[in-house]
């Protein structure tokens, strides 16, 4: 007896354009299959068997985010054609990781990393939606995702070392690209002597703290000063409700350090 489309064609197995290997789980008729990807995630999508044929079915858990991200199915990324605020943040976060033309251009990125768990988008998504303030930063126009501020000197983005801030809470702890030479953090050399200028958030005016005749002189000064600008922006925005309690703890209890 001559075997059915169906039962020739259920069970197949090929590779899509992307090299992931799918399988035909379900078939109805020509213009209506169910392919399921042979990886961890075993997603399954609706298709016609002639993109099964030609392998052009997409995988939604292929890393196609700089090689490295995988997009899912649970969350869109679109709304109306414009990428959602969600996706561009997490995108601009593994092009800092893993984008050799954003690393060139900032030296700072260089040896910095992303977790595993937040390579995949639907994971990004849920830690966001769970933090206290998402909804300011949702509604808001100059945020950031800071990884500086939890774990000091940390160089991985990743849901224990991350926290939402607004951009002035971010810009406090931004390690200057530029070289400074053997001098101290906040302290430039005029002369003879040492001096220290420090960015006040509150007027966004870069104050001069003094005139010193030793650089570490000088720099006991600027850690006095930036610790207590920290504590009072800490203060400020937490009252807010802009920062979550982590973050304010870590804020109250962040040290500056003569080589930061």
């Amino acid at each position: 007896m001559m075997q059915s489309k169906k039962e020739i064609r259920l069970g197949k197995q090929k590779l899509n354009y992307q090299k992931c290997l799918m399988e035909i789980i379900e078939y109805n008729d020509a213009n209506d299959i169910i392919v399921e990807f042979q990886d961890k995630y075993k997603v399954r999508v609706h298709a016609a068997y002639r993109e099964f044929k030609n392998g052009n079915i997409k995988n939604p858990y292929y890393p196609s985010v700089f090689g490295v991200g995988m997009l899912g199915v649970k969350y869109i990324t679109k709304v109306n054609g414009e990428n959602t605020k969600e996706y561009l943040i997490w995108r601009k976060i593994l092009g800092r990781c893993y984008d050799e033309k954003t690393k060139g251009k900032r030296p700072t990125y260089q040896d910095v990393t992303c977790c595993n768990d937040w390579l995949l988008y639907e994971n990004f998504y849920d830690w966001l939606h769970k933090q206290s303030n998402y909804d300011k930063w949702l509604n808001g126009e100059r945020w950031a995702i800071d990884k500086d501020i939890l774990v000091k000197g940390n160089q991985i983005y990743s849901p224990e070392t991350c926290c939402l801030v607004p951009n002035n809470v971010n810009g406090l702890f931004i390690k200057q690209d530029r070289k400074r030479g053997t001098l101290p953090i906040g302290v430039i050399k005029k002369g003879s002597k040492f001096q220290v200028y420090c960015q006040n958030p509150f007027t966004n005016k870069k104050e001069c703290l003094g005139t010193f005749d030793a650089p570490e002189e000088a720099f006991q000064a600027y850690k006095k000063h930036k610790e207590e600008i920290i504590k009072q922006v800490a203060q400020f925005e937490y009252a807010q409700g802009n920062i979550t309690k982590e973050c304010y703890e870590a804020m109250l209890k962040y040290e500056v350090e003569i080589t930061d």
